[in-house]
């Protein structure tokens, strides 16, 4: 018995230790990409398919999920995704920035975090080939090339319709601004239409839109920027979400992703937020992946992450999201210097409140299991985790994901 209760002294003691070092970093306010944060943990990007599938509107009940969100202690929140025009849809239900008529839900959806004290960036992105919206349904890409998912042939991006886009990202990012979002967040991530164009297996181009290099194939990326800087203003912040890694047979590697990290500092965007993977690629290098275990292998794209962080220096910050469960792995990371910030995604459907709960000394990592069963829940409604609402109805068990 002398000996249990030792232990147990020890364990106590190691908690309360972990919990101070938590607090006195990731829960004190910062700035985060000249936008200022109660604490460093960000609610990413999430697509909650809770739009109004004809206009791209908010619902009520969206609203009230984020609004939720905001409560439950989140430092900054970003959007779901929101496309930037009428062709660049890439799910049912999904936020639309397309139209000036959006402006009024939107500036709705932002007054109710502001109203909590939690800071709000809009996420700006279009499907390109994998868009359920496009006309005569053949979808746009960089090229004339066959969806590696579908097997349907795609169109290959004309200079105008280019032209045409880059227009559409920024008219999408002075909406958001009039909408009063605290920022913007380009989309360069896990295979919509920006990380087509980054793509060898997309992009065959052979004009200045394309190139072996990758920079070369990321021009429409910084014509994006520099547009939307003219539209918004420097003082509007501008982060961008990249891919580091492609994650397919012959797509990029987190080599060129770190190159291309390093030049979006050059050009002084304000935060990168540090993902990989596409979801056509290999599911084990997936921004989503599975079975991750707290204080095992949570933090999957951290090595890359540090390594643009050693790079981008004081210029630009780094966020780091994919697979963070606890307090400890967040603090190891902060104090290693491999990233400033940290987003989570499905610990958050799982428990909107997480942040609340480690805020008030609660040391224990996310409930999260990482099965993805909450991806399965968009075809009905608004995205939920059902193995959370079985828990707390308790009739829980394991879907066949987990």
């Amino acid at each position: 018995m002398e000996m249990t209760y030792n232990l147990n002294i020890r364990a106590t003691t190691q908690r309360e230790g972990s919990f101070m070092s938590f607090a006195d970093s990731i829960m004190k306010p910062a700035t985060l990409g000249r936008i200022g944060v109660k604490n460093r943990i960000i609610r990413s990007a999430t697509y909650m398919a809770g739009a109004d599938e004809k206009t791209g509107n908010p619902t009520p009940k969206l609203i009230e999920k984020y609004k939720e969100l905001a409560k439950g202690g989140v430092g900054l929140i970003i959007t779901g995704h929101t496309y930037v025009n009428s062709n660049g849809k890439a799910s049912p239900r999904q936020l639309s920035i397309s139209s000036d008529d959006n402006i009024s839900g939107l500036a709705n959806l932002v007054s109710e975090a502001h109203g909590t004290g939690c800071p709000m960036i809009v996420q700006i992105s279009h499907a390109g080939a994998f868009s359920i919206t496009a006309e005569d349904g053949v979808t746009l890409a960089p090229s004339d090339v066959k969806n590696p998912m579908t097997g349907r042939p795609c169109k290959g991006m004309t200079i105008s319709e280019i032209h045409s886009l880059i227009t559409d990202f920024a008219k999408a990012a002075q909406r958001a601004k009039v909408s009063n979002a605290d920022g913007v967040q380009l989309h360069l991530a896990h295979g919509f239409l920006l990380t087509q164009f980054l793509s060898p297996i997309f992009n065959k181009r052979k004009d200045a839109y394309g190139g072996e290099d990758i920079l070369k194939r990321a021009r429409i990326v910084f014509e994006i920027l520099e547009e939307i800087r003219y539209r918004t203003g420097e003082d509007f912040p501008l982060w961008v979400k990249i891919s580091v890694t492609e994650g397919a047979n012959e797509g990029y590697s987190s080599l060129e992703g770190i190159r291309l990290a390093q030049e979006l500092a050059r050009v002084k965007v304000d935060a990168i937020e540090v993902s990989g993977g596409t979801f056509y690629g290999d599911k084990n290098l997936s921004p989503s992946r599975a079975g991750i275990i707290a204080g095992k292998n949570e933090g999957y794209f951290a090595e890359e992450a540090s390594a643009i962080r050693e790079r981008v220096g004081k210029t630009t910050q780094v966020i780091l999201v994919g697979g963070l469960r606890s307090q400890e792995r967040m603090v190891n990371l902060f104090d290693r210097g491999t990233a400033e910030a940290f987003s989570l995604s499905r610990p958050l459907i799982a428990e909107p409140d997480l942040v609340n709960r480690w805020a008030s000394g609660d040391g224990e990592p996310a409930e999260c299991i990482s099965c993805n069963a909450c991806s399965r829940t968009a075809k009905a409604g608004i995205v939920y985790c059902p193995v959370m609402r079985d828990a707390a109805e308790g009739i829980w068990a394991p879907p066949p994901e987990c």
